[in-house]
């Protein structure tokens, strides 16, 4: 298989050299089916004059039969590095818990973070599997020379009326063909004929092996799992296995042609991990992320236009954050009017003591941290922009709590 590498906004070539026409036309229409599910303002990838295939604000992988295309996040840093940033990232908004050992390898290797989120999910499902598959009673109806459970009197007189040999039984049975665990054979079945690597396919088929006999869901997105304290172990690995079930895609039009992309808006994947980032570095203080329970205007009773905060900390700071590049060369280092606006908005509605801003840092700016210290006019109310450095992600909280300090 062709693997390629690109950045979010830069262009993979279309030629002899690179991507061939033909997969590029097979990337380009399987890239319109994930704009649509993924609901992002630019195409996940679009054709260009060039001619050429151009990234969207998208990260992740996109196959199809022969060709892979990786798109990792625009920030500075070799691609290793970048991979293992983006690897921290998505383990954290997803829940997976990640140990130094896990990545340490993979700045020099050489799989995309497709096959190393593959790694996390098959190392922990092996890992909870191996103490247990979630397991349910289920409803049996059989007839049996002995009684088993309780006789089902209506079933018994209308079939064994005459046979004294046989019993009507109904009892429960304590069964691992559970709808969770139809899910985690799915994913597992599907990831197996996905991965590249002999380490993914040696575990994948062990856990192939010890799901045997689960059945095979005709629709596994649609089973009707029920998550409680019994099957809390798996909670994270059944939307992780959603996750890459949700991927999979069979064409239509290209003469039915099968693909697999797992791939997340940065914008949206950087919120998320702010956020969480966020929780877990000022705890126990108040930390609400995507609140949305004030209006920007009012009519009568009734609340219009509604206001959602990316994360609201102490129910007086607002935060919200932007993946955009501040350019480093103007005054105001590029903010948006609209979004200087947005924050006024939820300054009134909220209250706020306080307005932050949050970008990625870069090389071009000062170290990361609060870079601007403004004031809201006529008002206490003080505006900052900040930056952090999601190259660094074990310093997230350290730099999280400089920017959102206890007491201002």
């Amino acid at each position: 298989m062709d693997v390629f590498t690109v950045r979010e906004w830069e262009e993979l070539p279309i030629g002899e050299k690179s991507v061939s026409p033909g997969a590029a036309r097979r990337l380009h229409s399987f890239a319109e089916r994930e704009t649509r599910r993924l609901r992002v303002p630019q195409p996940v990838l679009s054709m260009t004059a060039r001619p050429a295939l151009r990234a969207g604000q998208v990260v992740g992988v996109l196959s199809v039969p022969g060709t892979s295309v990786e798109i990792l996040p625009k920030i500075d840093g070799e691609n290793g590095a970048v991979r293992q940033s983006l690897t921290r990232m998505l383990a954290v908004v997803l829940g997976i818990s990640v140990a130094d050992h896990d990545t340490s390898s993979m700045a020099t290797q050489r799989e995309d973070v497709l096959e190393i989120l593959m790694k996390l999910f098959a190392e922990r499902l092996l890992g909870s599997v191996r103490r247990g598959l979630p397991h349910r009673y289920r409803r049996c109806e059989e007839d049996l020379a002995v009684l088993r459970g309780k006789l089902d009197i209506p079933r018994q007189l209308l079939r064994h009326t005459t046979r004294a040999d046989r019993l009507a039984c109904a009892y429960d049975e304590l069964s691992v063909d559970t709808p969770m665990n139809r899910v985690l054979k799915a994913a597992v079945q599907r990831l197996s004929a996905v991965t590249r690597t002999a380490d993914n396919r040696r575990r994948l088929g062990e856990l192939a092996a010890r799901l045997g006999f689960v059945s095979e869901s005709t629709d596994p997105l649609r089973e009707p799992v029920r998550l409680d304290r019994t099957n809390a172990a798996f909670h994270r690995l059944h939307a992780l296995a959603r996750l890459f079930l949700q991927g999979d895609w069979q064409g239509t039009t290209a003469g039915g042609e099968e693909g697999f992309a797992l791939l997340f808006a940065m914008n949206d994947l950087f919120e998320a991990f702010v956020g969480r980032c966020m929780q877990a570095a000022l705890a126990p203080r108040s930390v609400r992320l995507q609140r949305h329970d004030r209006h920007a205007l009012e009519e009568g009773p009734r609340g219009i236009f509604g206001l959602k905060p990316d994360i609201v900390v102490d129910g007086d700071i607002v935060v919200d954050t932007k993946w955009k590049r501040l350019d480093a060369g103007k005054p105001n280092l590029g903010v948006a009017q609209s979004d200087v606006y947005q924050m006024l908005a939820y300054a009134r509605a909220y209250h706020a003591r306080r307005l932050v801003l949050l970008y990625p840092w870069h090389e071009e700016l000062p170290q990361p941290g609060v870079c601007r210290y403004w004031r809201v006019s006529g008002s206490v109310t003080t505006f900052n922009v900040a930056t952090v450095d999601i190259g660094r992600p074990d310093d997230m909280r350290s730099s999280l709590r400089g920017i959102v300090p206890k007491a201002d």
